[in-house]
């Protein structure tokens, strides 16, 4: 049984890394048995993962079982840097708020993915780092502590990453800023400065690149 869950787990993740590689298109049929031929496997842990990933708003699964990539509407994408920086923001600040030793825990959290998406970036490998990139955001909602709004987290980013990765094709990426940012952030919450570290979170959600700090001017 467990062996089973696992498998959901992986497959999973890894039509998520084929959505991050661009391989689908907004709006796209996926046919569940075109998955089990790509991955090998058979149909129950093909079915248990796509409901997975409708549940995360990543796929839209339809009344009649058809699967599709969500089509989602113009402007959404503002809505979700919108609520991203509502979400990330609240619980950065609640973290930069609370004790010492959860701050240096948070810190070394994000560090390890921070490292991960250089690693990746000096690889060239880009399809990992946007997972890293995911699971450095998430870390910074879960150190908030509140499982509802994590939850309330996994289907934001799940949209998330459908707009990003589709409209925005992961070939046509400059990484470098994206790198430098995560150091920069965990180097504001190193010195206390909850206000600069929301703005440069806010700024890198937006990826705006604007100036938000003295060192941001000073690169």
């Amino acid at each position: 049984m467990k062996v089973k869950v696992n498998l959901d787990e992986v497959l999973y993740h890894k039509i998520i890394e084929s959505l991050i590689r661009g391989e689908y298109a907004v709006g796209e049929k996926i046919m569940l048995n075109d998955l089990c031929e790509k991955f090998e496997v058979s149909r129950t842990p093909v079915v248990q993962a796509v409901k997975m990933l409708g549940k995360d708003g990543i796929l839209k699964i339809m009344s009649n079982g058809r699967v599709y990539v969500p089509d989602l509407e113009e402007g959404t994408v503002d809505q979700i840097i919108e609520i991203r920086r509502l979400l990330e923001g609240h619980a950065l600040e609640k973290t930069l708020n609370g004790s010492k030793e959860h701050v240096e825990r948070t810190i070394k959290d994000l560090r390890k993915y921070a490292e991960q998406c250089r690693e990746c970036f000096e690889k060239e490998e880009y399809v990992e780092l946007a997972m890293a990139d995911l699971k450095f955001h998430r870390a910074i909602v879960q150190s908030a502590g509140n499982k509802i709004m994590d939850d309330l987290y996994t289907g934001v980013q799940g949209r998330f990453i459908v707009l990003n990765y589709l409209i925005r094709p992961l070939k046509t990426r400059k990484y470098e800023r994206t790198v430098e940012d995560h150091f920069m952030l965990i180097e504001l919450m190193e010195n206390g400065k909850t206000k600069e570290a929301l703005q440069k979170l806010g700024n890198h959600i937006g990826g705006s690149g604007v100036p938000d700090t003295e060192t941001d001017k000073e690169k």
